[in-house]
């Protein structure tokens, strides 16, 4: 082979490699959906993540339900790293069908993406199992009302999530003489939860019953882990003779990996006949590495409940983990 026949021959070698980079650049468009859902529920969640060049693009999203309406609330996000995210609640009452999610990216183009909107699941359902109380008269006047209320999360797949529980205290008469509302984070999948509380009223509290009312604010998958408590024990108070003290225990760290940085804890007190009789709430802040164990006292709430009367108790946690540094 002459030399010439040989540069010519390594120049088109060359410009072939060229064009087979030039093709396998040009496979990457400069904007595509990095991560969308086929199909959400109404009320459910949405998360959008585009792929797009330039890395610091400016960038929009519209999105039109079926009927024509548009989500409020999405708009502009400037790329960083070459990825855009956009995450929205659709609407309850957003039209059931075809929806279609739309970016715009400054010098990347515009594209487009099906999302299909279908009927809402239905609710978690939380029941109220059982509830009771004792009242107390003060010494120097009023009266102090302790309560508790079991809880059961219906659902065998779901946490019901961020839920608000309402304590009506109902006069034999049918009127109410007080109202208390608490706040539970979570219940999880097929759980129970132990509520606990008490009332104070300046004067007399004859109550005959309670009336509660549960609103489940939010539901997901089940991943909630509650750790254990292990030997319960009701304290007769040291101070005020017949009377309960407190629900002691120790609460458990049993997740491997993770430290168990406070809890929240809730009771319910129940006699020798499985009846509740009262509740108690309290606190344990101590973190707690895996496999450790510490001692809680539940003092509030529970000065209403007579020794005589309490047998055994319920306790809930609300953990709060952190991974260890």
């Amino acid at each position: 082979m002459t030399p010439a026949r040989t540069l010519v021959g390594l120049g088109t070698v060359v410009l072939a490699l060229m064009t087979a980079v030039q093709v396998a650049f040009g496979a990457a468009p400069p904007l595509r959906f990095a991560a969308v859902p086929a199909r959400v529920p109404q009320g459910g969640h949405v998360q959008v993540t585009v792929a797009v060049r330039p890395a610091s693009a400016r960038c929009s999203l519209g999105v039109r339900y079926a009927n024509g309406a548009h989500q409020a609330g999405v708009g502009a996000a400037t790329a960083v790293g070459g990825k855009a995210t956009w995450a929205w609640d659709v609407p309850v009452g957003a039209a059931v069908g075809r929806a279609v999610v739309t970016v715009h990216c400054a010098g990347a183009g515009t594209k487009t993406h099906p999302l299909l909107v279908v009927g809402a699941e239905a609710p978690v359902k939380v029941d109220v199992v059982k509830s009771g109380f004792s009242i107390r008269p003060r010494i120097y006047g009023g009266t102090d009302v302790s309560y508790g209320v079991l809880l059961q999360n219906r659902s065998s797949t779901e946490d019901a999530l961020s839920l608000n529980v309402l304590v009506n205290f109902v006069l034999p008469n049918a009127k109410l003489i007080g109202s208390a509302s608490s706040s539970v984070t979570a219940i999880g999948a097929g759980q129970t939860y132990a509520l606990g509380g008490s009332l104070s009223f300046d004067g007399a509290a004859p109550v005959d019953r309670l009336e509660v009312v549960v609103i489940v604010g939010k539901h997901a998958k089940h991943t909630l882990h509650v750790p254990p408590t292990d030997n319960l024990y009701l304290e007769p108070s040291s101070y005020d003779a017949g009377y309960l003290g407190a629900v002691d225990g120790e609460l458990v760290n049993d997740l491997p990996s993770m430290i168990l940085q406070s809890a929240q804890l809730s009771a319910v007190v129940l006699d020798a006949n499985g009846n509740i009789v009262g509740g108690a709430t309290g606190y344990a802040f101590s973190p707690l590495p895996p496999s450790t164990r510490e001692l809680f006292k539940l003092q509030q709430a529970v000065t209403a409940i007579p020794v005589t009367k309490a047998a055994s108790a319920i306790v809930s946690v609300t953990p709060t983990y952190v991974q260890p540094t």
